[in-house]
């Protein structure tokens, strides 16, 4: 540890925080749309199956919540980002795509038994599904129509069958799909653009798309994993710090992390460098920031006096990002610290700040 820690368990009795954060918005379940005169035909690589691809894209919906959206994500990111390294694509677009497609894996073609999460239509492996969907019949009318579309085991299946997709092209075509390659592109938003009117003819594809990497910060997946020690290299968030309650279960229920004991309006450093992915109000954290770190890691710093950084920030380690206070379910000034392998923060994903410290 590269700082100073005083061993005294004064206990600054502050509330239990098992809770989740604010809902904001994410994707609802949605139908798939899809423009007759844009649908792609082609036998897919890995079946010799007709496969068509639904050109359309899902709207987000209000009702859902962004936790929703981040939880799909985690399930499928460290997958894409696999995939993507081995096959020369952007993981951030493959998210994207997904995410946008599926309604975050809300929509009925992507859940169980299907997982198809890029509306692609024909047979896999010789499994398919009749649903309706909308065509249009090429002169700005919709109608209700039924298609076949590929059935997967699992999400690795649609996401692997995905870049099968983009890296054969089209059987009059393979390197129809060429501009999504990294190696083709200077930067996602090439391939990104290259996909509107390609693969979907929605004019505000690329917008869509592009926005969805920005806001979850995907780009992150366009790098090989970070194969080190993900729970090194960290330091506290404030100076000469008196833990005064530590993490696990208690009385009141479970601490999900470590109080700091500090004055008002003292400094609150980055514990390691990275994004700011929060800086907002929690009626129990009070002002509280948020940082995802290179290694994957999300660190939270609550109860502020004052938020200094800004969501989308880059910080570096050490770099002052807020000032202490006890705002929020607080009975005194402290930083409430935590550490966590989850962007959503979920509990089931924190681990011990201590032990990350060593």
């Amino acid at each position: 540890m590269k700082q100073k820690m005083q061993w005294k368990l004064l206990w600054l009795f502050t509330l239990p925080l098992g809770f989740s954060t604010t809902n904001l918005v994410a994707a609802d379940e949605i139908t798939i749309m899809a423009e007759q005169a844009a649908l792609v035909k082609e036998k897919s690589q890995s079946n010799a199956q007709q496969i068509e691809i639904s050109t359309g894209n899902i709207p987000p919906s209000k009702e859902k919540t962004e936790d929703g959206t981040l939880n799909f994500i985690e399930q499928i990111g460290e997958t894409a980002r696999e995939i993507g390294q081995k096959e020369d694509l952007y993981a951030s677009v493959m998210i994207a795509q997904a995410t946008l497609e599926s309604g975050s894996g809300q929509s009925q073609l992507s859940q169980f038994p299907y997982f198809n999460i890029f509306g692609i239509k024909g047979q896999y492996e010789g499994q398919g599904v009749s649903l309706p969907t909308q065509e249009s019949d090429g002169k700005g009318q919709m109608y209700t129509t039924h298609a076949t579309f590929c059935q997967y085991e699992n999400y690795e299946a649609s996401l692997k069958d995905y870049a099968k997709l983009m890296k054969n092209g089209l059987s009059y075509d393979p390197i129809f799909y060429q501009g999504t390659w990294k190696t083709e592109t200077r930067d996602y938003t090439e391939a990104t653009r290259f996909l509107t009117g390609r693969y979907a003819t929605d004019p505000h594809y690329q917008e869509k798309l592009d926005n969805l990497i920005e806001t979850y910060h995907l780009t992150k997946y366009d790098e090989a994993k970070n194969i080190g020690n993900e729970e090194s290299d960290y330091i506290l968030p404030t100076d000469d710090a008196i833990i005064t309650s530590t993490y696990g279960k208690r009385e009141q229920g479970f601490h999900r992390g470590i109080d700091l004991a500090v004055k008002q309006g003292t400094d609150i450093i980055a514990a390691k460098e990275g994004q700011v992915t929060r800086s907002e109000y929690h009626p129990s954290w009070g002002n509280y920031v948020t940082i995802l770190h290179p290694d994957g890691l999300t660190t939270l710093y609550a109860h502020c006096k004052q938020n200094l950084a800004q969501a989308g920030q880059i910080v570096n380690q050490g770099e002052t990002i807020a000032l202490a206070g006890s705002t929020g379910h607080s009975t005194g000034s402290h930083v409430h610290f935590e550490i966590n392998r989850s962007q959503n923060l979920e509990q089931n994903q924190l681990l011990d700040p201590l032990e990350v410290l060593k």
